[in-house]
């Protein structure tokens, strides 16, 4: 497996992809989840049905309507790396932004609005608020929401398979394509090499989902 350059390849870019398309679903996911649990507006219920639409439609439509969408803006396949992976991140951050929106907002839900008040009266500004405040309260929520749009991005196929170029390979793409002809030792391994990095990444989020459950219920 590590001889084969391709297949290489294809992992770097399946890793590459997976960690843009964790922070932007990060910097995404939390401004959401602020906007929904913060702020009343008009057809607030609506911009909650659709942002949690990734969620509920299956990923062959979601990968289709990327494709379709692509194609009526023109956008060239042919770009050098990594411009080449920008479709893919595009679509993954918006189909994993909601995942992470979800769990952030479930720890926004016990958030102290009192040590807020209590550090703006003591002359802290909006920056030390959300440093000081915020980060500190979310980083659980935050870590398990990275990792789950680390693990959805890096195991996606469907959206891949519809919004990838000729010239782009990710590794669940390669697997598939060497699956086609023959089961190889080589598909084994690197099988086993993405189900491992699946699986780590899965239990530690929900090791801090479940840490940031406990908090939250003590607090």
């Amino acid at each position: 497996m590590f001889s084969n350059e391709i297949l290489l390849e294809a992992f770097l870019n399946s890793i590459a992809i997976a960690l843009i398309t964790t922070i932007l679903s990060l910097v995404l996911g939390v401004l959401t989840a602020i906007l929904l649990w913060r702020f009343q507006f008009p057809l607030k219920s609506l911009y909650q049905g659709m942002v949690m639409i990734p969620v509920i439609v299956p990923e062959i439509c979601i990968g289709i309507a990327f494709l379709v969408f692509f194609n009526m803006i023109g956008w060239p396949s042919d770009l050098i790396w990594p411009l080449s992976l920008a479709k893919i991140i595009f679509a993954h951050s918006l189909f994993c932004f909601p995942f992470v929106a979800i769990v952030v907002r479930a720890k926004l839900v016990n958030l102290n609005w009192e040590c807020e008040e209590a550090a703006k009266d003591l002359g802290a500004n909006a920056w030390h608020v959300y440093r000081d405040i915020w980060l500190p309260h979310l980083k659980p929520s935050l870590i398990a929401g990275g990792l789950l749009a680390f693990t959805l991005s890096l195991d996606d196929f469907v959206i891949t398979f519809f919004t990838s170029g000729p010239e782009t390979i990710t590794l669940p793409i390669k697997i598939y394509s060497m699956v086609r002809f023959s089961v190889t030792p080589e598909v084994n391994a690197a099988s086993t090499v993405l189900i491992v990095v699946t699986i780590l990444s899965v239990c530690t989020a929900i090791f801090f989902q479940k840490e940031n459950l406990k908090k939250g219920s003590f607090e």
